[in-house]
């Protein structure tokens, strides 16, 4: 009997998204019931959990699920990234007093099982860090005073060997306060360093977003931004193109209207998706590449009435494969009630091997109150893997 309740209500889920929709066959739905035993759960590598309310942080073996602390009663391991190549990891790791007060806010990087491989201290004016390559890191550079110019610290950390970058393009926002970009202000370098998608555009409009080729100092192509001008471009893991999904200028009579696209190093645009074509209003959130640049994961709302200013939504899971244009809805949702534009949650996790994706799960009206979900979507399975503890790094296995 609960295999039937269950099976029903995947159904209902899937009927409430199909209302007042029109049937694509570029779209699925997959409601798999969560499943907290995970002796079936075929996964592999390290995943990093973190509960930002507790100061606590484990590493979780998923070829055998056995869980372990990582830091020390007296740190707070923050700001987690992954390498591309998911052999490392850099995070901040703050002593505190009883006060909780920092003492020592040092720069980790480490490799599986949190085996250190080098400890920085963080500079005065380091802002937030993300890999560049498997190799570099690039680092926000905080300015004061008037100006609201960009730049940028590319770091060697295991040779030491350091690069400035500055973003001064043509045009570029540099209103306060700057949109942001997953700390990159309003800038996404791709890891050769000769490309960088920016934002154009001044205080009144229009804006866009420009791919830049760095070395010739040219314009490759440009991208009409109506209306949202913090939706974030997100390079693949080959670096061939970089997705985004914008506001469709030619659908504002609409909005909210979102759909992917992805646009080549050479700044030939595609789109990827048709969600706007058969629901009657729907927005894009945070987007993740898969590690083999074949998938796209991310948090999208749907609306069947017109939503009116400051409309919130919830976030739910969407795939796309780039090889068949398909989108699925796995029936998992992200943030409850959001508004358009929030980020509380971080955009889908991968798996290293492409094959799982990872995500935190609202339960009720608090966001602070969430489940860690995982989804196969190779074999459209869900399991719970934790309560309140939050995916933020996946590692290959050693």
């Amino acid at each position: 009997m609960k295999t039937s309740m269950k099976f029903f209500t995947g159904l209902l889920l899937a009927a409430q998204f199909l209302s007042g929709c029109n049937v694509s066959p570029n779209i699925q739905f997959e409601c798999p019931n969560v499943e907290t035993n995970l002796s079936s759960l075929n996964a592999k590598g390290s995943l990093i959990l973190d509960a930002s309310e507790t100061f606590q942080t484990y590493l979780m073996d998923m070829n055998s699920q056995d869980m372990i602390q990582i830091n020390k009663s007296e740190e707070n391991l923050e700001f987690f990234e992954v390498s591309p190549g998911r052999k490392w990891m850099v995070y901040n790791a703050a002593i505190l007093d009883e006060n909780l007060n920092y003492l020592l806010n040092d720069i980790v990087i480490a490799g599986v099982y949190n085996q250190l491989i080098k400890s920085l201290p963080s500079e005065d004016n380091w802002g937030p860090i993300h890999w560049l390559d498997d190799e570099r890191l690039i680092i926000n550079l905080i300015k004061t005073g008037e100006s609201a110019s960009l730049n940028f610290l590319v770091l060697n950390p295991f040779t030491n060997k350091r690069q400035e970058l500055s973003a001064n393009y043509p045009n570029i926002y540099n209103q306060k306060p700057l949109p942001n970009w997953d700390g990159w202000g309003i800038t996404a370098f791709n890891p050769q360093l000769d490309q960088v998608v920016y934002l154009e555009g001044d205080v009144s409009g229009p804006y866009y977003y420009t791919l830049w080729d760095i070395q010739k100092k040219e314009a490759i192509t440009q991208i009409q931004a109506p209306g949202d001008i913090s939706t974030i471009p997100r390079w693949s893991a080959d670096s061939d193109k970089f997705a985004i999904a914008p506001s469709l200028f030619s659908k504002m009579g609409d909005y909210p209207s979102y759909d992917l696209f992805s646009v080549s190093r050479d700044g030939s645009t595609t789109q990827l998706t048709h969600l706007s074509d058969y629901y009657p209003w729907v927005y894009i959130g945070g987007l993740s590449w898969s590690p083999d640049s074949r998938y796209i994961a991310f948090w999208y709302s749907s609306w069947t009435d017109m939503p009116s200013f400051g409309t919130r939504g919830d976030y739910f899971l969407g795939v796309l494969d780039i090889q068949t244009g398909l989108t699925t809805n796995y029936c998992t949702h992200g943030e409850l009630g959001a508004e358009v534009g929030s980020r509380k949650y971080q955009p889908p996790l991968w798996s290293p091997d492409s094959r799982h994706v990872i995500v935190k799960s609202q339960i009720g009206e608090d966001f602070l109150n969430f489940q860690t979900i995982l989804v196969d979507i190779q074999k459209n399975r869900a399991f719970l893997i934790a309560e309140k503890l939050e995916p933020v790094g996946w590692l290959v296995s050693p």
